[in-house]
């Protein structure tokens, strides 16, 4: 153990950086492996790495970086996802999955999940690659900055990113290596293909921009949180079988596309990869848009029911509820009014 005030070397976090990311590079930068310097520092009776440190950090933890980094102690807890407390959800819990935050799926010191995404231009940038704790929202598929997708895996090998674990059952030389080198093929992030984004619709594209740079400021906004709880209940129906079959024909027939179909052992957005959820949120930021417009054409076609629409809906925006209990009538009366509708749409064109 370090006996002074400081550690000998106590880098303060990048901007944006996770803790886990962090605490990584203290250790390396310290000339420790990660097992070897937290079990030294906070001592065997206190555990790290068997939990989701950026998502339920002790304050044992974060208080002991801020005494031994002089890095105030509000600057620390940015660097966990508590930051987005009141923007992506009320109030973070200690159990199940949180809304908007990428599951790590951890099994003992293990991740089973893909909840560390990763931009391989940004890794690029700056003195050193480091992980953001934007890269843990759900929300975000793609880097706003660069307009590339994210990575949520290694692309070479497919396993999870766990750069905690970078030098496990490696020389004391591993300690070196950046933590964006694979953990488990010794893959460089930064190599990893770029994938330029595409968005089914232009607006889709500045909606969810808009809403990524909300979140990036943690900007507390009443009518932003319940968007994305509006958001969020969406993607709840399309991760669905029961409640997404017709759903996705009616995308399908739309936009004249083929859809990858839920699995249906994710119930949960954020359970699912980068890949579905960059699909599944376009397809949410589609029935939100030019509100209520796009939702009522959806359910004119007969493509989602009322009842889905606030099934497990605790607690919806009154905006919302008004405009869905326009839906509440009877599959005759669903049918004059898709007759209204497509009168009106020959008439006009």
């Amino acid at each position: 153990m370090y006996s002074g005030k400081l550690w000998p070397v106590h880098p303060h976090p990048y901007p944006n950086e996770l803790l886990s990311s962090w605490l990584v590079r203290i250790a390396h930068a310290n000339g420790e492996k990660v097992q070897t310097f937290t079990h030294q520092e906070f001592g065997l009776n206190k555990q790290v790495w068997n939990r989701d440190i950026d998502r339920l950090a002790p304050e044992w933890l974060l208080e002991r970086l801020s005494e031994k980094t002089a890095t105030p102690i509000d600057v620390v807890r940015q660097t966990t996802l508590k930051r987005y407390e009141g923007v992506l959800f009320y109030h973070s819990t200690e159990a199940g999955v949180e809304a908007w935050v990428t599951p790590l799926g951890m099994y003992h010191r293990k991740r089973k999940g893909f909840g560390i995404q990763f931009c391989p231009l940004c890794l690029k940038e700056g003195d050193e690659p480091y992980f953001r704790t934007t890269w843990r929202v759900a929300f975000q598929t793609f880097c706003p900055i660069h307009l590339v997708m994210l990575h949520d895996r290694c692309p070479e090998c497919f396993e999870p990113i766990a750069f905690h674990r970078i030098e496990v059952g490696k020389d004391a030389e591993a300690v070196e290596q950046k933590l964006c080198i694979c953990s488990n093929c010794q893959f460089d992030f930064r190599n990893a293909e770029v994938r330029r984004t595409s968005f089914i619709e232009c607006a889709i594209e500045d909606k969810w921009s808009e809403i990524l740079a909300a979140i990036a400021i943690q900007e507390k906004n009443r009518r932003n949180k319940e968007t994305l709880e509006v958001l969020h209940h969406f993607s709840k129906l399309l991760c669905s079988r029961e409640a997404s079959k017709k759903l996705f024909l009616f995308f399908e027939s739309l936009f004249d596309i083929k859809l990858t179909i839920p699995n249906g052992k994710n119930r949960t957005i954020e359970s699912y990869g980068v890949l579905f959820r960059h699909q599944t949120i376009s397809l949410a930021l589609w029935l939100l848009n030019d509100w209520p417009q796009n939702l009522f054409l959806a359910w004119l076609d007969g493509a989602v029911r009322y009842n889905f629409l606030l099934k497990d809906f605790t607690n919806p925006p009154k905006w919302y509820t008004r405009e869905v209990a326009k839906m509440n009538v009877n599959y005759k009366k669903r049918l004059i009014l898709k007759q209204k509708y497509m009168s009106n749409r020959r008439f006009n064109s």
